[in-house]
């Protein structure tokens, strides 16, 4: 199944390249389990089937939260994030360097760290150029696309895109809930399991520790996802 890529990474770059020119209360479900507990027939499905019950129930919660690591080619991230529709609110963490992000009504935020600012550049001046804008809210133009794969936890379809086919795996318990789990060829590290009661959820996709990734709060509403303060956003010219 598809993460945040070393693309999006160096899409990231480029971004701070031109910035260094430019000088909740939640509720709804904790888990799959806490709402019902009568079999959804997904166990009985074929692979393809089972992946997509599981799309359409995440995209019928119309919201979730997804968190937990992931790595590529050896590179380490920290995701946190809350979706509601094509909104988002959260982090990505990697190497030291944070990036918050948010996305409401069409508009794409981001905040990196200091950290974040020197690994772009390791002569540090970089931070210095930012120093005096920590934390504000960067405003991308609307025309940028470049950041698109960080906000790719909103895109149900390329989260729970398979690299390759997908079999079915074992079932079993996961986070107190039954679970069929679900096998890409393309990526034989992951496991993503789907709850067989209730809604079909994702639950879970578990990787060799400390990777993996855990699916909840489905239908919750973020109060975390709102449009900030004009006062706290730095907006980019259009490319």
């Amino acid at each position: 199944m598809k993460t945040v890529s070393r693309a999006a990474l160096a899409a990231l770059t480029m971004t701070a390249v031109l910035l260094a020119g430019c000088g909740s209360d939640d509720s709804g479900d904790k888990a799959p389990a806490d709402t019902a507990t009568a079999a959804n027939g997904v166990a009985d499905l074929e692979a393809a089937a089972i992946l997509d019950r599981a799309k359409a129930a995440l995209k019928g919660a119309k919201s979730f939260h997804v968190k937990g690591v992931m790595s590529d080619e050896g590179s380490v991230t920290n995701l946190d994030l809350k979706v509601a529709g094509t909104d988002v609110a959260g982090s990505i963490e990697f190497g030291g360097a944070k990036l918050e992000m948010l996305s409401v009504g069409g508009h794409r935020y981001m905040r990196p760290n200091d950290k974040f600012w020197t690994m772009m550049d390791s002569s540090g001046q970089m931070a210095k150029t930012m120093a005096s804008q920590s934390g504000k809210w960067i405003k991308p133009a609307d025309n940028d696309t470049s950041l698109g794969a960080f906000f790719g936890a909103a895109d149900i379809d390329e989260l729970l895109k398979p690299e390759g086919t997908v079999t079915k795996g074992e079932a079993k318990t996961v986070d107190g809930a039954p679970a069929i789990g679900l096998v890409d060829s393309g990526d034989a590290k992951s496991v993503l399991y789907v709850a067989t009661t209730g809604e079909p959820y994702p639950i879970k996709m578990e990787r060799p520790a400390p990777e993996g990734l855990a699916f909840s709060e489905f239908g919750a509403t973020f109060a975390d996802i709102k449009e900030p303060a004009a006062t706290d956003v730095i907006e980019m010219p259009k490319q």
